[in-house]
């Protein structure tokens, strides 16, 4: 099978019964491209890399365009199609210019046949970065929903942020989740009960929904200090009093409610056919 045909094949999108509602609080700065009639509003332009910058962990900023190891091609990103042994691949991402927050994230992708050293027969790695906070670095401050063969939806919260799991069975929705977040009071701690410490260690999906040779949807609901994982329509993962290092206060911690959104890269060939947003109401 050629490139173009292995693009082509796929599955119907994904999708859930409730999509949200026109996008609002998605600007930092400057403006979105106008939403569809279904309010969504895709961060990539089929062309070219407008609106994001990428960053590597020797080389820096906005070097891994030059390499090939992102760009634009038959209106898809492509990760880490580059070849194999004319650089040394180094791991980094892809970040957008602007910061979002109350919103639903959606991103389609599939896994390409290339693996680089040193992880030429290691699982095939990477993540959708949300909440990227701070100095651009590898790694930056943020959340991570895994994408990684078998891990897909794990929670990663990285370079201090930290959090509570909540309850997530086995792909269900929880109580309380639906189109616009939580229309209650969701995750959390319960009244009269001391809330737990948040913690900033990995917190493992529940179920396993991701197709290994196929296209997949990733979602995230991120309303406030809470968000939930969705691996192909199923509620794998779920986290509340999402918080980072209080920048001017050492030692105390805030609510992380706004950041950057951003894909890795990571030694394994991906493409993103989609990587869309559409804000809470």
């Amino acid at each position: 099978m050629n490139r173009r045909d292995f693009l082509k094949v796929g599955v119907p999108m994904a999708t859930s019964p409730w999509w949200l509602p026109q996008l609002s609080k998605a600007q930092a700065l400057a403006p979105l491209p106008p939403a569809g009639a279904d309010g969504w509003i895709s961060l990539l332009n089929d062309r070219d890399l407008t609106g994001w910058y990428t960053m590597l962990q020797t080389s820096g900023r906005d070097v891994a365009q030059g390499k090939k190891m992102v760009l634009i091609e038959q209106e898809m990103l492509h990760v880490m199609g580059n070849e194999i042994g004319v650089e040394k691949a180094e791991p980094g991402y892809i970040a957008t210019n602007q910061e979002f927050e109350n919103v639903h994230i959606r991103v389609e992708y599939k896994w390409g046949v290339k693996r680089f050293p040193p992880r030429n027969f290691t699982k095939r790695d990477n993540g959708l970065l949300y909440g990227l906070v701070g100095p651009d670095k590898v790694w930056p401050r943020c959340v991570e929903c895994q994408i990684e063969e078998g891990d897909v939806g794990d929670y990663f919260l990285v370079d201090g942020i930290r959090g509570v799991q909540a309850g997530h069975g086995n792909g269900i929705f929880g109580q309380g989740l639906g189109p616009n977040g939580w229309t209650g009071p969701g995750p959390g701690p319960k009244p009269g009960v001391p809330p737990p410490e948040p913690t900033s260690d990995r917190k493992i999906k529940d179920g396993n929904f991701e197709n290994l040779d196929d296209w997949n949807v990733v979602e995230v609901i991120w309303q406030g200090d809470r968000s939930a994982h969705i691996v192909n329509g199923r509620c794998v993962n779920v986290c509340s009093m999402l918080q980072q290092p209080d920048p001017q206060n050492p030692g105390k911690f805030i609510p992380l409610t706004r950041g950057k959104i951003a894909i890795e890269i990571e030694f394994a060939e991906i493409w993103y056919r989609r990587i869309e947003v559409k804000a809470l109401a």
